[in-house]
């Protein structure tokens, strides 16, 4: 009995012991990076106590949020405990990062300056960065419109050090968080604030701020990661891989929720809005009594009006992205000159068309559905700041781009839609990176692939042999020579082709290192690029004939050598490996070694071509592969 309860105990402990192991190996995760874990169960995490959607502290003093959810999942993901340091401000935080006396930091935008002391995962999420004012001048529609203007954003948050660096004419204006910021341009006593479109709604529709304005959109994206400390670096790839594993319907669901949380209406809002309609219609009565009086009052006016346009089309005119209003039909009014630079079209060829003859079948379904969305959910629809898409453009000459919309819908008094107006920027480029990006992983994956069929058919082929270490060896150089192609690839800007002359080089230095004479190399070639999959098979083919060469050629020969030559020639390279060493007999090559096998097969099967070894002072390998 007592040995069926230890067996149980010891049970218990491997059962434990191994938990993070096999999550690891879910994750993927290198031996280094398990091991990391297994040494850091306990990791001190600095959290913005002021920073919702993302993350904040409530009424009684617990974290919630967007990204406290996600660090909940990573703690079950990883099997470790993320510690929270409490009352301490943004940034006292970033202080306690600099001197490393925390682990990692949430929520963290990756700046130049930042980047000195921190190590950042990839971003987990984005969102444009606009602007905003208080809705009495003309629409802002760029940072560069706000030169020698008061514009405020938070202490110590990333827009304050790119806004420096970038726009040194504006005058900045700091406040301890982003209600006290709004507050500001609410109050007059900043021109306009400037900072995560997302935080701003939040922070909008909680407080009921319903008098400021979207007034543009910045060229910078708040891109969210986790920042890491000194000596914490090694946490970053882990938590990228982490949170990729979350689904993406759950990791939307967490984001949305905290985002969709419904403030009401307070009675104080109410009162405001009475008041205001109230004091309109005694503006109104007045004024009317005024123009009755005095027609000129109305010429002035309309000069007034005309200056103001002017001076709007101005603004509209010297922004790269196309500004546009349209009706509550959707009919355009009015589309910046620009346009025709994105789209081929001018401006008056658009103007008093429908906004969905510009968008594909596709765009066209997406747009219907938010607009389905927006009238089964009124009063939702009305509490949006701001709605954001990606759909594809038509242009005049027939080709189409991607665009970034985000549009926002204009009310009347009774909370009807009366029009719409926005900001649309082109994203084909960067839909192009993710594309190429999305292409060069899935070559990643059938490349790892093929590279361990061809190690698990050399692995049979070494199994026939009666000396296990050597075999051992073998297979070892083999994994190597793979190894190092991929090192290379990584070098290389596109990973898809490797300059031959170099990597044969490198290869015989980690082969030639390993033995105990002292062989001479040479290697003769131009600079030729082979592809990823043709490099490796090639280096795979060298390495079995090199190391041959190191356990039988050279018995008693003085000045051992190992020379490759390479040539190019109208449709194929020409491959010619050499040693100087005891060569072979004829009849030796009729029952070939492991070697020659691997090296025979892999050239029929990868290269469909023959190999022709023979003496020429030593034994030497010849054959071509074809080159386009």
């Amino acid at each position: 009995m007592r040995s069926l309860f230890f067996i149980f105990l010891i049970g218990i402990h491997l059962f434990a012991a191994t938990s993070i192991a096999e999550k690891s190996a879910q994750l993927q995760l290198t031996q280094e990076e398990k091991q990391w874990l297994i040494e850091h169960p306990r990791i001190i995490v600095g959290m913005d106590p002021d920073y919702a959607p993302y993350e904040w502290v409530d009424e009684h003093g617990n974290y919630i949020g967007v990204v406290v959810d996600y660090m909940h999942e990573l703690e079950k993901i990883l099997d470790v405990r993320f510690e929270i340091v409490k009352n301490k401000s943004w940034e006292e935080l970033l202080h306690l990062a600099k001197k490393g006396e925390l682990d990692m930091l949430t929520s963290t935008v990756k700046t130049p300056e930042r980047s000195k002391y921190l190590t950042f995962s990839e971003p987990y999420h984005s969102a444009p960065t606009i602007i905003v004012d208080n809705g009495k001048g003309a629409f802002v529609g760029s940072l560069k419109q706000l030169s020698n203007k008061r514009v405020v954003v938070e202490q110590g948050y990333f827009m304050g050090e790119f806004i420096k660096n970038t726009y040194p004419a504006i005058r900045l204006v700091f406040a301890p968080n982003t209600k006290k910021a709004l507050e500001m341009v609410k109050g007059g006593l900043a021109d306009a604030y400037v900072g995560d479109a997302n935080l701003v709604d939040f922070v909008i529709k909680k407080n009921h701020f319903d008098t400021l304005r979207f007034s543009g959109q910045t060229e910078y994206i708040s891109q969210q990661a986790f920042a890491l400390t000194k000596g914490n670096e090694p946490l970053a790839p882990i938590l990228t891989k982490a949170m990729a594993t979350i689904p993406k319907e759950e990791f939307d669901a967490m984001f949305h929720h905290w985002l969709s949380i419904d403030h009401g209406i307070s009675t104080q809002t109410l009162i405001k809005y009475a008041l205001f309609l109230a004091l309109a219609f005694v503006l109104v009565g007045y004024w009317i009594y005024l123009l009755r009086r005095e027609i000129n009052h109305r010429k002035c006016a309309e000069q007034k009006l005309k200056t103001s346009e002017t001076l709007y089309r101005e603004l509209t005119e010297d922004v790269t992205d196309v500004i546009w209003k349209a009706d509550s039909n959707h009919i355009l009014t009015y589309i910046s000159p620009c346009v025709e630079e994105k789209l081929g079209f001018r401006p008056d060829e658009l103007v008093g068309h429908h906004v969905f003859e510009m968008f594909t079948d596709e765009g066209i379904a997406l747009v219907m559905e938010r607009i389905k969305q927006r009238k089964e959910n009124k009063e939702e629809a009305i509490n949006d700041v701001y709605s954001i898409f990606e759909v594809q453009h038509k242009c005049k000459d027939g080709s189409f781009i991607w665009g970034e919309v985000v549009s926002k819908a204009v009310y009347d008094k009774d909370k009807n839609v009366i029009g719409y107006h926005g900001i649309s920027r082109d994203t084909t480029a960067r839909k192009a990176m993710e594309r190429e990006k999305e292409l060069l992983y899935q070559e990643l994956d059938h490349r790892v692939k093929n590279n361990l069929q061809v190690i698990s058919s050399i692995v049979s082929l070494h199994s026939l042999q009666d000396d296990t270490s050597r075999s051992l060896e073998d297979i070892h150089n083999t994994i190597s020579a793979i190894s190092l192609a991929h090192d290379k690839l990584h070098q290389n800007a596109t990973h898809k082709t490797l300059e031959i002359k170099h990597y044969v080089t490198a290869l015989l230095d980690n082969l030639l290192a390993s033995s105990v004479l002292d062989i001479q190399k040479e290697v003769n070639s131009p600079e030729i690029y082979l592809s990823a999959n043709d490099s490796i098979t090639l280096g795979i083919i060298i390495n079995e004939f090199v190391s041959n060469a190191i356990k039988y050629a050279f018995k008693g020969i003085s000045s051992p050598k190992i020379t490759v030559s390479i040539s190019k020639k109208q449709d194929f390279i020409a491959i010619l490996v050499s040693d100087n060493g005891i060569g072979f007999k004829e009849e030796e090559a009729q029952h070939s070694g492991i070697g020659m096998d691997i090296i025979t097969t892999l050239i029929k099967s990868k290269f469909k071509t023959d190999v022709h070894f023979f003496n020429n002072n030593g034994t030497s390998m010849a054959l071509k592969i074809p080159y386009m």
